[in-house]
């Protein structure tokens, strides 16, 4: 099985879990791990399994995700998995459903099975902080409280999920 683990990261949150997502992924056949920009649709179509991932901005995928999912190639028995990041501790799964929407229209599009989403706290860019606090409307003890939340994250137990996710898709 060739699979290709692509991801786009501007922290290095969704990068790290990509690499974990690569590293399982190679136990069952031959992965790659490429960033979304180093790819084309056409190096895409090659692969038998595309694992696609994205940092969650404002609530949705990241734009280039978003983009390049617009690009696919149409193929047959390709499977696709998404990996998604984000500051939050946790969402609801209804919410996952909608934030995974565009990979999923993508595949019933193109027809690619599409065989479901991880997804895992990040650290946001500290950069980020104030706009964020500021949207959230977040005074600064409930601001603390959340950026201890998402301290070290992903964490080796974000990592070792990932990798479980992945056992799972290939069982």
């Amino acid at each position: 099985m060739k699979v290709l683990v692509t991801y786009f990261s501007q922290s290095g949150n969704t990068e790290k879990i990509a690499r974990a997502i690569c590293e399982e992924a190679a136990k069952a056949g031959d992965a790659n791990l490429k960033k979304l920009e180093e790819i084309t649709p056409d190096m895409a179509a090659e692969y038998d399994c595309i694992f696609m991932g994205s940092p969650l901005h404002a609530g949705s995928l990241a734009a280039p995700v978003k983009e390049f999912l617009g690009t696919l190639k149409a193929t047959s028995g390709q499977q696709m998995a998404g990996f998604i990041t984000h500051m939050a501790p946790a969402y609801p799964e209804q919410d996952m459903d909608a934030f995974a929407e565009p990979m999923k229209t993508a595949c019933k599009e193109k027809g690619i099975e599409y065989r479901g989403c991880f997804d895992c706290q990040g650290f946001l860019e500290e950069a980020m902080h104030a706009p964020v606090q500021k949207k959230l409307a977040l005074d600064d003890e409930k601001w603390a409280a959340m950026v201890k939340q998402m301290t070290g994250r992903p964490n080796q137990e974000d990592v070792d999920n990932a990798k479980a996710f992945v056992r799972r898709l290939f069982a």
